[in-house]
């Protein structure tokens, strides 16, 4: 089987530049689980916000909102996202940390405000009054459809003739001339181009291909739903503290919830640890008066990160033809439409597209090159 361009990696980073590739040029993805998107990617509570603390991961999602809210024509048929904001709460010691996440929002253009007590009351009524002195209000954060994403992603990318193939783990990587070789189970697909766009295994393929890794590591981040508190807490804000212990996303039929840590782990399979469920309860108890007598559901995803905790996209000058897509640490859906249309544009030798330009991107700073230097 023959390319223009291979992808190893199925979830949203592989999709979403298969999207934007398959513009120009016929792609093959491969991904080694038996349907795409099953990891990280379809595990997410689907949130977009401006307020990362990475530089370059903010500018990214600065630069993927105006995708998510007009789609281009075609993409898909419903709205890929809905109006949810986003408050961050605190006490009078976590008073700094608000002043900076309030500095990011507004770097990145968005719709912030402080808030008191009472206005955080007003937004989240089950928050406890004593719990909280002030607050962050990020008005325009918003609940991203993941599931028509990822499958919009998928449909755009097959209507430009992009193939995917399934349960293909990659055995061997191999360069010869200007072609890579991959070999997926029992089949061989070559290609001028290779894409690593594998996630938490990404140093692993680039191992196989004789590339450099970049010391990507990947954290557990578990998660747990309960019932919502009252009928109208459906329509409330995403909640999470300043301290970042716990967060909580309403949805239609439940609370999505998380102890929001980031404990080291290989890449592999992971699931929700239960001592850390336990603790996120135990303060969702203290810091509001949400009953979570026991979760509903528990699972848990990875996030991959590079060592600055920025993402890395972009060729490597010692090996042609060679790409990677990594280490988007937990915002790869709400940062994938500007990646994918950054990978597009570097793999076809073109300059970042100018509304990423004008969000402070730059080619240096997604460079793997960043991490090779002495």
């Amino acid at each position: 089987m023959t390319a223009d361009v291979i992808i190893i990696g199925g979830g949203v980073a592989g999709l979403s530049a298969a999207c934007f590739l398959s513009e120009f040029a016929q792609v093959t993805l491969l991904e080694r689980e038996p349907a795409l998107a099953t990891q990280s990617s379809a595990r997410t509570a689907g949130q977009f916000t401006a307020g990362i603390s990475a530089n370059t991961m903010r500018a990214l999602a600065a630069a993927s909102r105006a995708f998510f809210q007009a789609p281009p024509p075609g993409f898909c048929e419903q709205t890929l996202v809905a109006p949810r904001g986003c408050l961050t709460v605190g006490r009078e010691e976590h008073r700094p940390v608000l002043d900076r996440l309030m500095a990011r929002l507004q770097e990145a253009g968005s719709d912030c405000r402080f808030v008191d007590r009472q206005e955080a009351l007003d937004l989240f009524p089950a928050l406890r009054p004593e719990r909280v002195h002030a607050g962050v209000f990020e008005a325009d954060a918003m609940d991203i459809d993941v599931d028509l994403l990822l499958q919009s992603y998928r449909k755009a990318a097959a209507a430009n003739g992009a193939r995917f193939v399934c349960k293909a783990e990659v055995t061997s990587i191999r360069r010869i001339a200007d072609t890579w070789q991959v070999t997926a189970g029992d089949r061989t697909v070559s290609a001028p181009v290779l894409v690593n766009a594998a996630g938490a295994w990404a140093d692993r393929i680039a191992d196989l291909a004789g590339v450099p890794a970049l010391g990507l590591k990947a954290f557990r981040r578990s998660a747990f739903t309960f019932p919502l508190h009252r009928q109208d807490a459906g329509v409330w804000p995403h909640v999470t503290t300043a301290d970042y212990t716990w967060y909580a996303h309403p949805q239609p039929h439940g609370f999505t919830a998380s102890p929001a840590e980031a404990d080291p782990v290989s890449p592999g399979e992971v699931y929700a640890d239960d001592l850390r469920l336990a603790e996120a309860i135990h303060h969702i108890g203290i810091d509001t008066e949400l009953a979570v007598p026991r979760p509903s559901a528990s699972w848990a995803g990875l996030r991959t990160f590079a060592p600055d905790r920025n993402p890395v996209c972009g060729g490597f000058p010692d090996h042609p033809g060679y790409f990677v897509s990594a280490g988007q640490g937990g915002c790869g859906v709400l940062t994938s439409p500007a990646m994918g249309r950054a990978l597009a544009a570097l793999v076809a030798g073109r300059n970042l597209p100018g509304d990423l330009s004008a969000c402070g991107i730059t080619q240096d700073q997604l460079a793997p090159e960043r991490f090779l230097q002495a």
